[in-house]
């Protein structure tokens, strides 16, 4: 009989397998220790994007969802053209999700309206440079009221809204505090959602305040110029806190202590570093985020959204070179971190700026851009390689591996699978 025979050249070419994965073990192992290079970062999931919604001519500025099948977006008139803005007001609404829009101009509008905040499906107000500067809707977007600048404490242009999460307090950024009539606040305050006041922060500054952020009822963040504005008591009162210096246009924070602001360098450098800092002590420090230079670029951020205190998204313009007028010279930005710390570009379905964003999950997210597009992106995984043995009269046997598993991995696995098929021969 020819069965020991057999065995012996069976074992020896699974010896042999065994061998040339050893060897390959220590080479690929000499190799990460000769030349480590820098920290390895997770292999970035492709998302494919798809157009949602196309309104030539209008120009989205911001979107909002207050549950996570509602959801509505506000643009209009681009604030930079000749006339500043002026014309009609467009209201888009989702009910699915973002994957179906319907838009309607709303009524009584003459010029831009940027800000946009709602507190349930029906509940939503809008704010900005069109007379009213406030209005609300009760309805889904149905009809509309006027909202009241108590006293005609404010006369100029209004920027954003946000509410607090706590009753019907909403909230509305101004262009800055100026010691003259009409214009001495910060933000404006209606407790009710109609009737808004004056508020003066602690040390108050001309500057724009682009967008709130209240991650728990009642204690919120204001972004601004080289400031977060902070209030821990239902916007009744308002602390600045000092960021480095730059200019500041969106803010998230994920609790009561830890937030993402970002926005551009404060003059025209083109030295193509992200402007995300983060604070974890409610804004008393600020550290900088980490990510690869766009050099020679001005890149400048609209606005970020978590969805953990690891994970989220940032959106914006790889080359704004004029930090006044802020007009888009490059094309959509769109970054990515897992760790909260380290930002990477991700490729960007459109050429114009992104100017907002709804992230549901990491695998799924909607934003608006500058050309009158919504689009809606969803995640692939990385792809994998699968190996397959067969042996004859055999099942197949096979393997999957991510390709963020890197070459040694897979080489290790070729290897084992050399060894396998070698010892099924014969």
């Amino acid at each position: 009989m020819q069965t020991q025979p057999k065995r012996i050249a069976r074992s020896g070419r699974l010896a042999l397998g065994l061998l040339l994965v050893v060897a390959l073990v220590g080479t690929t192992s000499a190799l990460a220790l000769a030349d480590p290079g820098p920290t390895a970062q997770p292999d970035t999931p492709t998302i494919n994007w798809q157009i949602v919604h196309n309104t030539p001519g209008v120009y989205w500025y911001t979107l909002s969802f207050p549950t996570p099948n509602v959801g509505y977006a506000i643009g209009g008139a681009d604030w930079n053209d000749p006339s500043s803005g002026v014309g009609p007001v467009t209201l888009a609404k989702t009910t699915d999700g973002g994957q179906t829009w319907t838009s309607s101009i709303v009524p009584n509008t003459n010029r831009f309206m940027r800000g946009l905040t709602c507190t349930d499906a029906s509940h939503c107000w809008i704010a900005g440079a069109s007379s009213p500067r406030i209005q609300y809707t009760a309805n889904g977007g149905a009809s509309w009221s006027p909202g009241t600048i108590v006293n005609n404490v404010w006369t100029p242009w209004l920027w954003s809204a946000g509410w607090t999460g706590s009753g019907t307090t909403i909230l509305a950024g101004t262009t800055g505090y100026s010691d003259e009539p009409g214009r001495r606040a910060n933000i404006l305050r209606a407790t009710d959602g109609v009737n808004f006041n004056a508020v003066v922060a602690n040390d108050p500054r001309e500057f724009v305040v682009y967008d709130f952020s209240c991650p728990v009822p009642g204690t919120c963040y204001a972004a601004a110029k080289q400031t977060a504005f902070y209030t821990s008591d239902n916007a009744a009162t308002l602390i600045r806190r000092v960021l480095p210096v730059a200019r500041y246009y969106g803010i998230w924070c994920t609790d009561a202590s830890t937030c993402w602001e970002v926005g551009g360098s404060n003059g025209g450098t083109t030295d193509g570093v992200f402007y995300i800092y983060r604070t974890a002590d409610s804004g008393l420090t600020w550290q900088i985020g980490s990510g690869t230079p766009l050099t020679g670029n001005r890149p400048r951020l609209w606005n970020v959204q978590m969805v953990d205190a690891q994970h989220g998204y940032a959106v914006g313009c790889t080359n704004a070179a004029d930090p006044i007028l802020e007009i888009c010279n490059g094309q959509g930005l769109l970054l990515r971190t897992d760790d909260g710390v380290t930002w990477q570009p991700v490729p960007s379905p459109t050429t114009a700026d992104i100017m907002d964003l709804r992230v549901t999950n990491m695998d799924n997210l909607v934003i608006v851009d500058w050309s009158g597009k919504i689009w809606r992106g969803q995640t692939t995984p990385p792809t994998s390689v699968t190996l397959t043995s067969l042996g004859a009269g055999s099942q197949s046997s096979s393997l999957s591996l991510p390709t963020q598993m890197g070459i040694p991995v897979v080489v290790i696995a070729l290897s084992l699978a050399v060894a396998y098929v070698l010892g099924r021969k014969h």
